[in-house]
């Protein structure tokens, strides 16, 4: 290749989002509207009394009559969060580094970069002003190792390493 290309490879890097974690939450998202499902199936009366004795017949009528209620939307909640991890693209350029719509870190606040969990989990974090962390995940991210440079290459040099 030569220089113009790689130059412009460098310039900035975009990592989408992988889709492993989003498929999880979706099967999740679908077990939980599943079992709201299953629960209308099987409305009952209300127990005759609502003592340990009769046990048994409270947590079957709470589980049929409420659990909709509760898992209908705690499923939409969590295909909701599944939609919101996929729109999200994490962007990084000269100035700094952030996830797009959102502040970005300029590369002069961080002031830690912790390589510890790097080689065995391949998640590198960014510390930052006052106690903040960046976490970058390769699971969670597209383009990793092309970040991990871009990073190394863009940190100030006073910088703390944490190997």
């Amino acid at each position: 290749m030569n220089d113009t290309s790689q130059d412009s490879q460098t310039e900035h890097v975009e990592c989408p989002p992988t889709r492993e974690p989003a498929v999880r939450a979706f099967i999740f998202a679908a077990l939980l509207m599943g079992m709201g499902a299953w629960c209308l199936t099987d409305l009952r009366k209300p127990p005759e009394a609502w003592d340990f004795k009769h046990i048994n017949e409270v947590a079957s009528y709470l589980l049929n009559n409420w659990g909709p209620v509760v898992f209908f939307p705690a499923g939409l909640l969590v295909a909701a969060l599944a939609v919101r991890f996929l729109r999200r693209k994490l962007l990084a350029d000269a100035e700094g580094i952030g996830y797009a719509g959102a502040d970005k870190v300029a590369w002069d606040q961080v002031h830690e970069l912790d390589a510890s969990k790097l080689k065995d989990k391949q998640i590198l974090l960014l510390r930052y002003g006052q106690g903040r962390k960046l976490t970058l995940d390769a699971w969670k991210l597209q383009n990793f190792r092309e970040l991990v440079a871009f990073v190394e290459a863009h940190v100030p040099e006073g910088v703390k390493m944490t190997k």
